[in-house]
């Protein structure tokens, strides 16, 4: 029996952890926390499984998507943490995002941390800091194999977006 088929609660996401859950068809997805907390950077591997691999055979899976988002489907059992201390992969973009203070548009880092000033190049290219709801990511795993319509806005959880948008460390 996986475990996605309990409904084990995982209140706090901890940077490492991996977890399972179901897709439509039935056949299993799997992510790891990147950072942890509320509000988790999460990366989800593209593959899905008709029964769970080793966590080490995970390590050599392509990332799909990834991104912030709330900790919802962990609460609620539907994401299910089946493992800890995951490596993260080093190919995992952090953007830096755009932000005004006092009407004075600024760039910072992933933390938050200011860079002064915003560079022409930055305007048009950072987002404003966002998140998207876990459910989302979910779909958009569907949509790569077929199971969902793809949505243009799915492109914002693909690895490549925050890649681009790392314009300083």
């Amino acid at each position: 029996m996986s475990t996605t088929d309990r409904k084990a609660k995982h209140d706090s996401p901890k940077r490492g952890d991996v977890f399972e859950f179901r897709v439509s068809d039935g056949r299993l997805g799997y992510g790891v926390v990147v950072l942890g907390g509320g509000t988790p950077y999460i990366a989800i591997f593209k593959p899905l499984f008709t029964e769970p691999p080793s966590t080490a055979d995970l390590a050599d899976e392509q990332i799909a998507l990834v991104g912030e988002t709330m900790d919802a489907l962990f609460y609620h059992g539907r994401w299910v943490v089946v493992d800890e201390g995951f490596p993260i992969p080093s190919s995992i973009s952090f953007p830096n995002w755009k932000v005004n203070a006092n009407g004075v548009p600024h760039t910072t880092n992933f933390d938050g941390n200011t860079f002064l000033p915003m560079r022409p190049e930055e305007a048009d290219l950072l987002d404003y800091r966002f998140s998207r709801a876990p459910i989302a990511y979910q779909t958009a795993l569907e949509a790569m194999h077929g199971l969902a319509e793809w949505r243009e806005d799915y492109e914002r959880l693909t690895p490549a977006y925050p890649a681009r948008r790392m314009t300083r460390s």
